[in-house]
């Protein structure tokens, strides 16, 4: 979206019980387990390659095998993907706390990472209604990607207080490098045009699914290193389970948020970053659904043009996001550059994407006419404004996107995680870190609805002018309290 010994340490690497783990890292101090951060680092590596992979032909794909399907379908299919993504990593989280293992949720998630490459790879195998198959491929890579949440409880339980940031870089860096690797992997297939070739049945080998294959086979890599390399932390002895204060029961919950809510809290500025989070990933969400939809109907692109332009796309993406981790990492960049300026960079940044890829007339191409016999281009019959509508220059429009998602995007991030955990202060912020996920799950959830169904029934125009709205106030908003956010920067 990174090692200290200390004079007296509790029994090593033990799963941490919620309440208790803050408090004694107060008291005292683990050692940082270099070798568990750097082990958990890759299996969340090889997680994340396989979730850019997929994600960069998943509507071209779509598009090719069923021709009913549309952008207000696809939007749905993936709204119901970060639905069960945010649902099952509850689960898992239960699951790793409840029964003390964090090996058995992993490996379970990449089962179903692999049960879902097959069905994927077998799609073409239904003569009717393939678009639902996908969907639910979609599903279960939502559910398998949300094991890998629990990596950052075990990065917790074996990193001091702190060396936490510097624990979770490696997780982040992790995410980061897949961005370059996983397009990278896919236009290694580009030579492979669709249908590509038969290997069993409707079972073939093409530019769509040749990256399947391989992270199918990621998947024996990582169950390798999960149930060989990586260590499980020591169980706790029944009578050390507080499960009565557990943040996994109701009462613990419910005894979390009354006191949260006796703490003497800035709630304006808690509320104003998460109405800013919100905002921020409304953008990603239009960018991460629609992109590929556009691509192939604002201007008549064949899905592995499309997928090649992607790819490259997010290369850049991936290797301009490594570089701003970089400058925070490494030269401090926090240090030269106030937060609140820098998440209004990325604001700016966000609304410049609106601005320069409008289809504004004077510098706008009609969109090309439908071709019936090679389905290419934009359907009248599906989108009712192709042939009144313009596009801006495809180029412009992949800089732009590059320009958000690469600096954009981890530069707003960075800045405002750092403010929000500055405004909470030194307390327990699970329950308060908790509400800012949840935050960001209910754009990822409706975000991906909202935004195919203005495509599909008003066009680029439109959607971009209400985005370019909301940023628009969202952006007075933050400037309005740039002196609020002060202290806090």
């Amino acid at each position: 979206m990174p090692v200290i010994s200390m004079s007296q340490e509790p029994p090593k690497n033990r799963i941490p019980d919620d309440e208790s783990q803050n408090e004694s890292e107060e008291s005292q101090e683990i050692e940082t387990n270099r070798n568990g951060i750097l082990i958990a680092s890759l299996v969340m590596f090889i997680a994340a390659i396989e979730n850019t992979v997929v994600g960069m032909s998943e509507w071209p794909y779509m598009n090719e095998i069923d021709k009913e399907a549309d952008a207000q379908f696809f939007g749905a299919a993936t709204s119901a993907s970060k639905m069960f993504h945010a649902l099952a990593a509850l689960v898992f989280a239960v699951w790793c706390h409840r029964y003390q293992s964090f090996r058995k949720p992993l490996v379970a998630g990449r089962i179903i990472a692999f049960g879902a490459c097959m069905l994927y790879l077998c799609v073409e195998m239904f003569d009717n209604g393939r678009r639902y198959v996908m969907a639910l491929c979609y599903i279960l890579f939502g559910i398998a990607a949300s094991s890998s949440t629990i990596l950052r409880a075990y990065v917790a339980a074996i990193s001091s207080h702190a060396d936490r940031p510097k624990a979770y870089s490696g997780l982040n860096a992790a995410t980061m490098i897949s961005i370059i690797v996983g397009p990278i992997i896919q236009a290694l297939f580009f030579w492979i045009p669709y249908p590509g070739y038969q290997i069993i049945g409707s079972i073939k080998f093409h530019i769509y699914s040749a990256p399947i294959w391989v992270a199918a086979l990621t998947n024996f890599v990582s169950v390798a290193i999960i149930c060989c390399i990586f260590k499980e932390l020591p169980r706790r002895a029944k009578s050390q389970l507080k499960k009565d204060t557990s943040v996994m029961s109701f009462s613990g919950i419910k005894a979390r948020f009354e006191k949260v809510g006796q703490m003497n809290l800035n709630w304006p500025t808690i509320v104003l970053c998460w109405i800013q989070k919100m905002n921020s990933t409304l953008s990603i969400v239009t960018i991460t659904t629609l992109t590929s939809v556009i691509l192939m109907n604002n201007y008549g692109w064949s899905g592995s043009h499309t997928v090649v332009a992607m790819s490259v796309t997010m290369i850049i993406v991936g290797i301009l996001a490594v570089l701003i981790t970089c400058l925070y990492f490494f030269c401090n960049l926090g240090k030269y550059l106030q937060q609140r300026f820098a998440f209004l960079i990325g604001l700016v940044i966000f609304l410049s994407m609106y601005f320069f890829s409008f289809p504004w007339e004077p510098v706008s191409n009609p969109l090309p006419s439908y071709n019936s016999t090679a389905d290419l281009g934009c359907n009248p019959t599906i989108y009712p404004w192709c042939e009144t509508a313009s596009a801006p220059a495809a180029p412009l429009l992949l800089i732009v996107i590059g320009l958000v998602m690469g600096v954009g995007i981890p530069l707003s991030f960075v800045a405002l995680d750092s403010i929000y955990s500055k405004v909470l202060g030194p307390i327990n912020q699970s329950v308060m870190q908790g509400a800012m996920i949840v935050a960001e799950d209910i754009i990822l959830i409706a975000g991906p609805i909202y935004t195919s169904s203005l495509y599909t029934h008003f066009g680029l125009g439109t959607l971009w002018t209400v985005n370019g709205i909301i940023v628009v106030i969202g952006t007075i908003v933050w400037i309005l309290n740039m002196k609020r956010l002060k202290q806090y920067s």
